[in-house]
């Protein structure tokens, strides 16, 4: 699926780069946008502290002995794992992007480890990053569907609020870096597009 914003280029003027990416990458979007996604869905990782400080009473009650916003928890950690996928993504398809940049004709040896590249961190931001943004903002979001809910969860096994000192990712913390790296990969990707 080609990028509708794009004019038409005869296939003749691309390099063989251009060429090559375009037949054989995974996910046929460019560059600049692929690491905007990622500065997206590090936004949406930035919504777990608001998801926990309103979090209803019976809620916040029954799961929690101090303040939400500063317990670890397991979940919060899961989205600091995947926000960390999309800002190694994002900082390293903003590489790639510089090194073709400078480089816009490269041999056929190295164009193969760029197409390679960029579909190793396209699946490190998509699947992975995606994967654990998405599953712990909405295990953190359940208590808003009410305490039956939570109670639900876990007696299926997930404990969505369940405590995790050994990394100390409070919806805090979790919501600072995931603001953070929503904004660098932004403008990562507004470098990227030039």
């Amino acid at each position: 699926m080609p990028d509708e914003s794009e004019p038409f280029v005869d296939p003749a003027d691309r390099t063989r780069y251009e060429l090559m990416r375009t037949k054989h990458i995974t996910l046929p979007v460019s560059i600049p946008r692929k690491i905007r996604w990622c500065s997206y869905l590090s936004g949406l990782a930035a919504l777990v502290w608001p998801l926990i400080v309103t979090l209803p009473d019976p809620v916040r009650e029954s799961q929690f002995t101090g303040d939400p916003a500063t317990t670890p928890l397991g979940a919060a950690a899961v989205v600091i794992f995947g926000v960390g996928c999309l800002a190694l993504a994002g900082v390293g398809l903003a590489a790639l992007a510089a090194y073709v940049r400078r480089n816009p004709d490269p041999a056929e040896s190295d164009v193969w480890t760029l197409v390679g590249g960029e579909d190793a961190l396209s699946g490190i931001a998509f699947i992975t990053g995606f994967l654990g943004v998405t599953t712990g903002v909405g295990i953190l979001a359940s208590g808003h569907a009410g305490l039956d809910r939570v109670d639900w969860l876990i007696a299926s096994g997930i404990d969505p609020y369940l405590v995790f000192d050994s990394v100390p990712a409070t919806p805090t913390v979790t919501s600072a870096v995931a603001a953070v790296v929503a904004v660098t990969t932004f403008a990562l990707s507004r470098y990227a597009d030039r």
